[in-house]
């Protein structure tokens, strides 16, 4: 026996085209014929894409009404001569940009790394990055540069503040961003009397700060609204299920350019006569309602699709209804319907460029009015639409990943 084992040849290596990027082509591009066509198919078609798109951005295109853009895309209005006196309020958004770059320097230490750490640097270095656009200094002052460079200590600050103080933990994060973004919204309405705090109206708010303050008020407030909807539809109180179908059944059976049209009308009438509410607060408003119903029905989704052994052993073990539906199936149901919930909020960051319905600037509105309000750009539109979609791509992507990444984390789909 042990003169047999000695003879045993050696195990010979895995042949080389089952192994490395060769092998994973053959069992992924090449593994049958009709797959090997419509691989080389579309390789062709990526090709003649690639040299005619590519020739056309990097040698036809004209892409200097970007730049002619520049600031309005960001913040639209809010800086010009009519809105703000002086023109001496373009600190203010910069200030709100250097909280948030904190914010995300906090969720960096708190999170440990990984894909905060990566959206953390990268929100601060884009950020310092726009320093060292090739404007004037009478376009764009040292002062501008300066506070945009300060992202970057601004994001290293806010690392330390998680990592070595109290509150570096996930509720004083929670709070801290609940708090800077209500400084925000203080420091780009003004306070009446305070030096450099004269107030800007809202109808001058634009560009894609008022997407993104839409986006957040929106994603912050529709997903506990809509647990609400859901767990008020499953209730066994007939008036609450009543209220809460009729609710999302008229907001999703709405388009949300209608709502936008109502809620000039209707929301202040929600309000007593001296305090009727503004055009953000308005869009602000339907924009959440109305992401709420949808959210309500993932949420009720994510419920039903939960075993019913689930309830029946909290019951066995003692816990009330209450207990039951937060400690035991409200997680689950969230956990199980993740993509949902996500694919919801990247919806409603899209649908924050409706608002022009109501006379909002935000960047497409404001990009729109200005190819129509100088012809000699007309013929750089797409340049500047195709640069819009870049900009929500970015976004949308940006919320798809971190999705992913807690799917992996939570283990969604894995039992």
């Amino acid at each position: 026996m042990a003169t047999t084992l000695q003879q045993r040849p050696p195990s010979l290596p895995p042949p080389r085209s089952e192994t490395g990027a060769v092998g994973w082509m053959r069992a992924n591009l090449f593994s049958t014929w009709y797959n090997a066509l419509l691989t080389v198919v579309l390789v062709i078609i990526l090709v003649v894409a690639l040299w005619y798109g590519g020739r056309w951005a990097l040698v036809d295109a004209d892409w200097s009404v970007i730049g002619v853009l520049g600031g309005q895309m960001v913040i639209g209005q809010y800086n010009i001569e009519s809105s703000c006196p002086g023109q001496n309020c373009f600190w203010r958004p910069q200030a709100s940009l250097l909280l948030v770059t904190v914010l995300l320097g906090m969720g960096w230490a708190v999170a440990g790394g990984g894909v905060a750490k990566r959206i953390a640097l990268g929100a601060a270095i884009v950020s310092a990055a726009f320093a060292l656009l090739p404007y004037g200094l009478d376009e764009m002052g040292m002062d501008v540069r300066l506070l945009l460079v300060a992202n970057l200590p601004a994001v290293f600050a806010g690392w330390a503040l998680g990592r070595y103080t109290p509150v570096g933990t996930p509720k004083w994060v929670a709070i801290l961003a609940v708090v800077f973004f209500l400084l925000t919204l203080v420091l780009l309405r003004g306070i009446e009397g305070v030096p450099g705090m004269q107030p800007v109206s809202v109808i001058h708010w634009g560009g894609i700060t008022l997407n993104i303050l839409l986006a957040v008020a929106g994603i912050t407030l529709s997903l506990p609204i809509g647990i609400a909807l859901a767990l008020g539809r499953r209730s066994n109180l007939p008036i609450v299920k009543l209220l809460c179908v009729v609710f999302i059944e008229v907001f999703r059976g709405v388009p949300l350019i209608t709502l936008l049209f109502m809620s000039q009308v209707l929301v202040p009438l929600a309000f007593p006569e001296d305090l009727k509410p503004n055009s953000l607060l308005r869009a602000a408003i339907v924009i959440t309602l109305f992401s709420a119903a949808y959210m309500a029905e993932n949420i009720r989704g994510g419920l039903q699709a939960l075993h019913p052994g689930q309830e029946e052993a909290a019951r066995a073990l003692g816990l009330p209804g209450w207990q039951t539906t937060l400690f035991i199936s409200l997680p689950q149901a969230i956990r199980n319907v993740i993509p949902a919930i996500v694919g919801q909020f990247i919806a409603l960051f899209k649908d924050t460029s409706l608002v022009y319905i109501i006379g909002m600037l935000d960047i497409v509105e404001i990009s729109r009015a200005f190819i129509q309000g100088n012809t000699e750009y007309l013929s750089s539109a797409k340049e500047l639409f195709i640069f819009l979609a870049l900009v929500f791509w970015v976004f949308t992507y940006t919320m798809s990943y971190v999705s992913g990444r807690v799917e992996r984390y939570l283990g969604v789909g894995q039992r």
